[in-house]
């Protein structure tokens, strides 16, 4: 099913400095094997990637294809390790989850919230707080 989605992400680096980003989009909303897949297109300067969120009972895993290409699996109090790959080289990723929800219970709404540490490389330590609000 078509939806609308509302991305609204707030970073914060090791030195406190905060970044907001805000996402709208349409993308599409289905259930396939006790799981519910979100998936969208964005813009990234000129160049489109393509989300898809697998939301599970457990855990979330969201991947990111185009230019760069990233799966970040989510799990409440557990640390994960992917791989990040942009045209620039292969970058490693820890996230340690420490809040996430799921709310699906509206005929109208899902809503996603995820609040993680994340460590690339060794060259960023930071925490990220994602809000994904999708209207069906």
């Amino acid at each position: 099913m078509d939806v609308k989605i509302n991305i609204n992400t707030i970073q914060y680096d090791e030195h406190s400095k905060i970044d907001i980003i805000n996402v709208n989009t349409v993308g599409t909303l289905h259930e396939k094997n006790d799981a519910t897949y979100l998936m969208y297109k964005e813009d990234n300067e000129g160049v489109e990637i393509t989300t898809s969120i697998k939301v599970s009972k457990k855990e979330i895993t969201i991947k990111r294809f185009g230019a760069s290409n990233s799966t970040m699996v989510f799990e409440k109090g557990k640390v994960h390790t992917s791989n990040y790959k942009t045209p620039y080289g292969l970058f490693l990723i820890e996230t340690h989850t420490k809040h996430l929800d799921v709310d699906n219970n509206s005929e109208n709404n899902f809503k996603i919230e995820l609040d993680y540490n994340l460590k690339m490389n060794d060259m960023f330590n930071g925490r990220n707080k994602i809000t994904i609000n999708v209207e069906k």
